[in-house]
């Protein structure tokens, strides 16, 4: 009579652990990349957000002052932590948005008196790579 083995072999159990395994490995490394590209799209998405609200905090401040100041180069800082409802020109380049810190600077590129002042907005932070804006300041 022939016996009848029901019972698994030992190269078969490595052969399935093996591939359960690179099979949980794949998984596990898919959801790491999303992580990763969505923690990435965000920090683009907040520094893209910033430049329009730099826009305006350059339209508030009068132009007479960029038309009549020699410097080309300027740190922008949106909120003085008293009064939190302002844009100003800082000494300093760095403002925390959700524990992140940003770097506003703004040169000019052409300036034609009385007319417009053309920009060179650049925004960086840990994050993200500097990321540049133009912007075009007519006078009202």
């Amino acid at each position: 009579m022939k016996k009848i083995d029901n019972a698994f072999s030992l190269i078969e159990v490595v052969i399935a652990t093996s591939i359960i395994s690179i099979t949980v490995f794949w998984i596990y490394k898919l959801m790491w990349e999303n992580n990763k590209i969505i923690a990435n799209s965000s920090s683009y998405l907040q520094v893209n957000s910033l430049f329009p609200t730099l826009e305006e905090c350059i339209e508030n401040i009068w132009f007479s002052y960029f038309n009549s100041n020699w410097n080309t180069e300027y740190n922008f800082n949106f909120w003085d932590p008293d009064i939190m409802k302002e844009c100003k020109i800082s000494w300093t380049d760095k403002i925390t948005i959700d524990n992140i810190d940003y770097s506003l600077t703004g040169t000019i590129t052409n300036k034609i008196a009385d007319e417009y002042i053309e920009w060179e907005l650049s925004i960086a932070s840990d994050n993200t790579k500097t990321m540049t804006w133009y912007y075009k300041q007519i006078k009202k």
